[in-house]
């Protein structure tokens, strides 16, 4: 986002780490964008749990992937940790410098998180510069485990990460 100012909320850029309901859950998310800005794949203990669904548009990652998505191995690859490592590195592939930001968190209730992603970077083999704001929704178990991730990524800036993806 621009220097100063966050596009995600209008405030401003060094408000941006703002103070999470949950410490312990916006200290999560936080590590989770710090790692994957660091193109590393770890994640804070327990954030995901095994069975952690990833909704991409409406769409579970399982059903994107051509396969039956009751398929175990499907689900072993699309689902917890396993499920956000494979949609992460697909990414980073996609946009090589890929970097988030993260919005504001916003809480509704004791079992949903939202906030917004600025998704920055440059599609491999165009070299377009990509950047999307994007919403994202945690569904939380009463213990502030991720249960459902959804992301709501814009149709356009989706379809060129597809193809960037699929260049060497």
């Amino acid at each position: 986002p621009p220097a100063g100012r966050d596009d995600l909320t209008g405030e401003d850029t060094a408000m941006n780490m703002d103070s999470c309901p949950s410490s312990r859950l916006g200290e999560a998310i936080d590590q989770v964008i710090a790692f994957f800005n660091a193109r590393k794949l770890d994640l804070p203990d327990g954030f995901f749990d095994r069975k952690t669904q990833f909704v991409i548009n409406g769409a579970p990652f399982e059903t994107l992937l051509g396969q039956s998505p009751s398929d175990p191995l499907v689900l072993m690859l699309s689902r917890g940790p396993a499920g956000f490592r494979f949609t992460a590195k697909a990414l980073q592939h996609a946009v090589p410098d890929a970097r988030l930001v993260r919005g504001v968190v916003v809480t509704s209730g004791e079992s949903t998180m939202t906030t917004k992603l600025w998704l920055s970077g440059t599609l491999r083999g165009t070299g377009e510069a990509i950047h999307t704001v994007i919403p994202v929704t945690l569904r939380l178990t009463p213990d502030k485990q991720v249960t459902v991730a959804e992301a709501e990524v814009d149709p356009l800036a989706l379809d060129k990460i597809r193809e960037a993806r699929l260049r060497s």
